[in-house]
């Protein structure tokens, strides 16, 4: 091999990390953006504000992995990127339960209608019986 070839082979070498590391950094950049769109998701399914704390401190979070991303730190990055994915899942599971909650509680509204209309219907029903006997009395 001539030294052109090697010298070629070496800086070939040296460059390698550098466009590994570009896309490392395109790749952040595309996760960072999924997640800010989940994030924008995540805040119109929160239709009774349940979670809004939660989705604040995620945007907050992503704003430093940007920050971190341009910094090149890329493995603080990653632990950032890990946290927010992971508070994605709990704000999911929370607006879950929050829906849930408010099933649960239109569901046991209408129950005590239900009852509370089935005590008015008792109640008509006792006083049309003793109509019933007072006027069967008196004829």
């Amino acid at each position: 091999m001539t030294r052109y070839a090697t010298t070629f082979l070496f800086l070939a070498f040296l460059a390698m990390p550098l466009a590994a590391r570009a896309g490392e950094a395109d790749d952040l950049q595309r996760q960072i953006d999924y997640l800010k769109q989940t994030t924008s998701d995540l805040e119109r399914m929160d239709d009774q504000k349940a979670v809004s704390t939660d989705i604040t401190m995620m945007r907050s979070w992503l704003d430093s992995a940007w920050t971190l991303r341009s910094q090149e730190k890329y493995d603080e990055v990653h632990i950032i990127l890990d946290r927010c994915d992971a508070q994605a899942n709990m704000v999911r599971q929370r607006l879950t339960a929050a829906k849930l909650a408010a099933q649960a509680t239109a569901k046991e509204d209408e129950v005590k209608r239900a009852k509370n209309q089935l005590a008015r219907t008792k109640k008509a029903l006792e006083n049309a019986k003793i109509q019933k006997a007072r006027l069967e009395g008196k004829v």
